[in-house]
């Protein structure tokens, strides 16, 4: 089977012509085909039309614009990805998903260096926490000299 207009196979089409025949009578059925060719020449203009159109608004990168391209996910490739090879972008994908891997590979094969680190960098803090906490607990000295008397006590803070 032959597929046709629309996914119509010859066998449909046969017995479209036959309903057509019997519905419209041998007589009026060549001045319907007529008309119906009418309106298909009619369609197709239109749609030429609303292309040409189409391609003059959008500018010079759609000039070469077809109705196959106004699929949305043609439509999407194409502005999204310009000329990007898809093959090269899932190849890219592929090699860098593999690099993410061996790391992660890396950074489980090593957690005694991490808890080494961190308690290295948990004993700094604790450092760092004591000596604020000492120079906390000595008093500053609030005096400053004056230029006739020598000291005037100031009130802390």
């Amino acid at each position: 089977m032959i597929p046709l207009l629309f996914d119509v196979g010859a066998s449909e089409f046969l017995v479209i012509i036959l309903l057509a025949v019997i519905l419209f009578g041998p007589e009026k059925l060549p001045e319907l085909v007529k008309k119906a060719a009418r309106v298909i020449k009619y369609l197709r203009r239109v749609a030429n039309s609303a292309t040409d159109s189409l391609k003059s608004e959008l500018g010079p990168e759609y000039a070469d614009l077809t109705a196959a391209d106004l699929n949305p996910k043609r439509l999407l490739q194409r502005t999204v990805l310009g000329d990007v090879d898809l093959a090269d972008l899932q190849t890219q994908v592929g090699a860098s998903t593999q690099q993410i891997a061996e790391s992660m590979t890396q950074i489980d094969q090593q957690p005694e260096d991490l808890a080494d680190r961190q308690s290295e960098s948990d004993e700094v803090d604790d450092d760092l926490a004591t000596q604020v906490a000492d120079d906390s607990d000595e008093e500053p000295d609030n005096q400053v000299p004056a230029e006739s008397e020598g000291l005037i006590d100031l009130p802390s803070l």
